[in-house]
């Protein structure tokens, strides 16, 4: 044990030490191991903790554990930085009036919320000088209420592109993600772009820190023509629902009658589609005007989970 003793009487020592940081306004605890001068203990003993001449919490000393060590459980400051306490512990004798006492200091070193940022449903590619929509949110480590704060979305060179409040009901699912839909308008040059959702979090009652997310998108040309993609099965004829389809930078997914249609500028693209059990070849696409495109996905046969494979 630590031992430092303060006063004349009662020894303490900390047994169980602050946390190296704590959230401000956060619960935490700490042990106190006690010596007690010849013939006391700890029954009928009083203790305080001291902000300097403030008084943070006071009354009688909790019950030892078996290892006769008491725990003390605290909230920390509401402010970050560097804070200084002092548990004092006491008790009259009941001899002569006399009075035995016992100090220690506290340390400890109080940190603003840690925050984070998510952005999903990001769109890409988006046609140059379109509007899209994103979604983002924002969370506390200790789960404090974000909805009505205010989340920004800025782009390379640092100009605001959007912005919205954050809701007052979370995420589905999650217990402190709040979120926002944020409308945005695509730049005109075609490229790709990285920007950046920020937050700061102002007016809460306990201190946080402020957080960024970048996240990208690609900006293309207007779209000219089309192209339309039917995938059936190669024996069957039958037409193949939910199969990913890429058209380079442009993705679409197949309906219940094996169809996708995805707008897109002239050019030479390839062609990707991907369905689970399937096996599907690729090909390249030359789009000069309206183009349909039939493709015949190969079932691959289903695997044996009891067969014995051997080296």
């Amino acid at each position: 044990m630590d031992e430092k003793k303060a006063g004349s009487a009662i020894r303490l020592g900390l047994t169980k030490a602050p946390p190296s940081s704590i959230d401000a306004g956060a619960e935490f605890s700490v042990s106190v191991g006690l010596e007690w001068p010849g013939g006391m203990g700890p029954d009928g003993a009083t203790y305080r903790i001291l902000d300097g001449k403030k008084t943070i919490t006071s009354g009688a000393l909790p019950k030892p554990s078996e290892d006769g060590s008491v725990a003390f459980a605290l909230t920390a400051p509401a402010s970050a930085g560097e804070h200084r306490w002092l548990l004092t512990v006491a008790k009259d004798e009941n001899d002569a009036g006399k009075r035995a006492e016992g100090a220690l200091p506290l340390a400890l070193t109080i940190v603003p919320h840690a925050t984070s940022l998510a952005v999903w449903d990001v769109p890409s590619p988006v046609v140059r000088g379109a509007k899209f929509v994103v979604k983002a949110g924002a969370k506390c480590t200790a789960s404090c209420g974000f909805g009505g704060r205010e989340i920004e979305i800025r782009d390379e060179a640092g100009e605001l592109m959007g912005s919205a409040p954050l809701g007052t009901i979370t995420w589905e699912g999650t217990a402190s993600l709040y979120w926002a839909t944020l409308q945005l308008k695509a730049p005109r040059k075609q490229e790709l772009h990285a920007w950046t959702l920020s937050f700061s979090p102002s007016e809460t009652d306990l201190p946080h820190e402020g957080a960024t997310s970048r996240f990208s998108f690609v900006t293309v040309p207007e779209p000219e023509h089309s192209v339309s993609v039917k995938v059936v099965n190669t024996k069957t004829k039958a037409p193949i629902p939910n199969a990913q389809v890429r058209l380079g930078l442009y993705r679409a997914v197949t309906d219940e009658t094996g169809a996708a249609k995805i707008p897109v500028p002239k050019g030479k693209f390839p062609l990707i589609v991907t369905r689970v059990g399937y096996e599907i070849p690729e090909r390249n696409v030359l789009v000069s005007k309206d183009v349909r495109v039939r493709i015949a996905a190969e079932q691959l046969p289903e695997e044996d989970p009891f067969a014995t494979w051997t080296a």
